[in-house]
């Protein structure tokens, strides 16, 4: 199960979740490469990659293209 959590400013991890009651035990694990948030991801980095392909000059097909060339591989 993935649990989204917010942290307060007191450093207080608040989880909502309907499955969870007063309670119950959560073990939290860290991820290796640090903390991970959700709303201050890597989009900006993804989106300047996206943009380099989009200036590479690929020849453009249609899927019926690709569809052809891959039953022909297929044999």
């Amino acid at each position: 199960m993935t649990l989204i959590a917010e942290v307060t400013e007191q450093g207080t991890l608040r989880i909502k979740s309907p499955t969870l009651k007063p309670g119950d035990e959560v073990i939290l694990e860290t991820c290796s490469g640090g903390v991970r948030n959700a709303d201050k991801g890597k989009w900006s980095d993804i989106e300047k990659v996206l943009k380099e392909i989009d200036k590479l000059d690929f020849p453009r097909r249609t899927h019926e293209e690709i569809l052809r060339d891959l039953h022909e591989l297929r044999g």
